[in-house]
């Protein structure tokens, strides 16, 4: 990247091959950064720490590799993170989540082979709206949140995943068929009972949609 003073890359849907480079760190200026449905492969450079000014993230659609950066819980000025589609592996790292962010609205880290526990401080985000965690790896039960958390948000998807357990009432609490509620109105988890008899993989008495 020559032009320290680019404020856009838009390259979506291409067949751009090969590695994100890690000196996109350097475009201090970058607001907008495009490459989904692209054929990209290796890590996701940690570099995009450095990006204060960065806005929209798109990497979804590639075959990325490796674990998401904790640095990206640097990205102050962040509203968009769409990694969905990729062969992305490890634990989610709670940097993703907590007034670091503020700001951000989206996070689709969905179709992957993320592992581990959905992080405790998930409810943390102020403006989250969407947040998509299905069809990964996922192991634990979901968890509480306090009072005050998820005030916006509308989709919650976990379902594709070893999630385990209760649906705790702080979370149906913010659906948005209840008094005083929250705007939730699409919530997705592996609530079905199994075609052979038994019992879900996870209890939900305030999903919306339920999968085996």
């Amino acid at each position: 990247y020559s032009n320290l003073q680019l404020e856009e890359v838009i390259l979506k849907s291409n067949s751009i091959s090969g590695s994100v480079s890690s000196k996109v760190g350097d475009l201090s200026k970058l607001g907008t950064f495009w490459v989904s449905f692209n054929q990209l492969s290796a890590t996701i450079p940690s570099t995009f720490g450095n990006l204060a000014n960065l806005q929209e993230l798109e990497l979804q659609s590639n075959r990325l590799t490796g674990t998401i950066p904790s640095e990206f819980g640097t990205m102050g000025s962040i509203d968009f993170i769409s990694l969905e589609s990729n062969l992305l592996t490890g634990k989610i790292p709670t940097e993703l989540f907590g007034t670091n962010l503020g700001g951000l609205r989206i996070l689709y880290l969905n179709d992957n082979q993320l592992t581990g526990t959905i992080p405790s401080n998930y409810g943390s985000s102020p403006r989250l709206k969407d947040l998509w965690l299905s069809d990964n790896l996922l192991t634990g039960t979901l968890p509480i949140i306090s009072e005050g958390e998820f005030l916006f948000l509308e989709e919650l998807l976990i379902n594709n995943n070893d999630i385990t357990g209760v649906v705790d009432e702080s979370v149906c609490l913010v659906r948005n068929n209840t008094i005083p509620g929250g705007q939730l109105g699409v919530f997705h988890a592996d609530c079905q009972p199994p075609p052979n008899g038994g019992q879900p993989q996870i209890q939900c008495s305030c999903c919306t949609a339920c999968f085996v």
